[in-house]
């Protein structure tokens, strides 16, 4: 064989052995400038790739491809507005020397990008925008009517979607897409109780967390029971051991899955474990926290906790105070004095709800004057201060602010995934 010959029985016997491939052009669109999207590509052998813009993938392997489209964000310092994606086919089936492609369209998400704050006596559920909340001002964005229904607090599930309590024993549904404009939008899903619902929270499940304050009791709901609506049995109910659950009004989980609920009743702070939470009945709380003598708890209402484990409370009593419990604080019951307390005008003359946002801020809904109030830099605070608020929104709709939730809520805040 000559030189030539073998020479090009091995550029053949090469070509040969190259494995066959194909493309797959992904296109995104809908996105404002700056903002990434968020797709998967799996296929083949483990493939996996994330694209953030319109990408063609060459080189891939014949065979089958999923495309799935995450939530993007525009990464806004107070609350991002959150975009939705679908991809318009997936599977897609890459094919030699062949181009697929696919298109990923992204839409921004109703209601997101705001800060929402239900309001008791005129029945209506406002959301400020994060540009209006950059500045002190008092032009809320979207006005919501609540459907006859005296607003309490509200939370919002993985999707987007409002779910919002009501004192005359309802909590009701509002899709993200109802919450793009004022109106008074017809609620998707009703819950009927037999008490009368103030604070909510979802655990990492997807699970709702509801406090009867009519009978001082802790009710479940599960995403089952959620999406049917009507009048279901609670798939759980934590009731009060010897006055633990007292007039139950604020409630959040921490970091750990731990449940903590503010008793109006007996000015106590009490955590229950996912143990007891799973268990039901009358569980003694793993931790109480008693008022001292000074008021470190007096008729408090909401919580929320920061992003360092911190645990923050509004105090509707007289004086009203916005008191932090650090971390190391809430392993042990007793009557730990705060680590900080805001107080005096600054606190305004009746906190109730209490929410952070994305850069860590602490908002604070004072019915008594009818305002949000914005204070940054709170980890920073010790013992008793009144620092004047950062910013101010006045004009909020008469009657109470209560209980008030970012859309979407921050990382501090646990993701539940019904």
């Amino acid at each position: 064989m000559s030189v030539l010959t073998l020479a090009l029985v091995v550029v053949l016997t090469a070509c040969s052995s190259s494995p066959a491939t194909g493309s797959l052009k992904v296109t995104v669109t809908g996105l404002p400038g700056g903002v990434r999207g968020a797709v998967t590509v799996t296929g083949p052998a483990g493939y996996s790739k994330t694209v953030t813009a319109t990408t063609t993938l060459a080189n891939l392997a014949l065979g089958t491809y999923s495309v799935a489209a995450a939530a993007a964000s525009n990464g806004n310092a107070i609350v991002p507005t959150m975009y939705d994606g679908s991809a318009s086919s997936s599977p897609v089936t890459v094919r030699q020397n062949t181009t697929v492609s696919t298109t990923v369209s992204y839409a921004a998400r109703a209601g997101s990008g705001q800060l929402w704050v239900p309001t008791w006596g005129s029945s209506v559920m406002i959301g400020y925008q994060s540009g209006t909340l950059a500045a002190s001002g008092s032009a809320p964005d979207v006005s919501v009517g609540l459907a006859n229904a005296e607003g309490e607090a509200v939370v919002f599930d993985h999707a987007g979607n409002a779910w919002v309590s009501s004192f005359d024993s309802h909590i009701f549904e509002y899709t993200a897409a109802s919450l793009a404009s004022s109106g008074v939008p017809t609620p998707t899903v009703t819950i009927t109780t037999a008490g009368a619902i103030v604070g909510m929270a979802f655990d990492a499940s997807g699970n709702l967390w509801a406090g009867d304050y009519a009978n001082s009791q802790v009710l479940e709901y599960t995403p089952a029971q959620l999406a049917a609506g009507g009048t279901p049995t609670p798939h759980v109910v934590i009731t009060s051991n010897s006055g633990s659950i007292q007039s139950p009004l604020g409630m959040a989980f921490d970091p750990s899955g731990n449940l903590w609920v503010s008793n109006q009743g007996n000015s106590h702070l009490v955590e229950f474990t996912p143990a007891q939470l799973a268990a039901g009945g009358n569980p003694a709380p793993h931790v109480d926290l008693a008022p001292t003598a000074t008021h470190s708890l007096s008729d408090p209402y909401g919580v929320a906790f920061d992003a360092n484990g911190n645990l923050w409370v509004s105090n509707n009593g007289s004086p009203g105070t916005i008191v932090r419990f650090d971390a190391s604080q809430l392993t042990t019951s007793g009557n730990p004095t705060p680590a900080a307390s805001i107080a005096g005008s600054s606190a305004g003359s009746g906190p109730e709800g209490l929410a952070f946002d994305f850069s860590g801020g602490l908002w604070v809904a004072d019915y008594g004057s009818n305002e949000l109030r914005q204070f940054t830099n709170v980890s920073s605070l010790t013992g008793n201060v009144a620092p004047p608020p950062d910013l101010i929104i006045t004009g909020l709709s008469d009657g109470d602010a209560d209980e008030i939730a970012f859309s979407p809520p921050p990382p501090s805040t646990p993701i539940n995934t019904p």
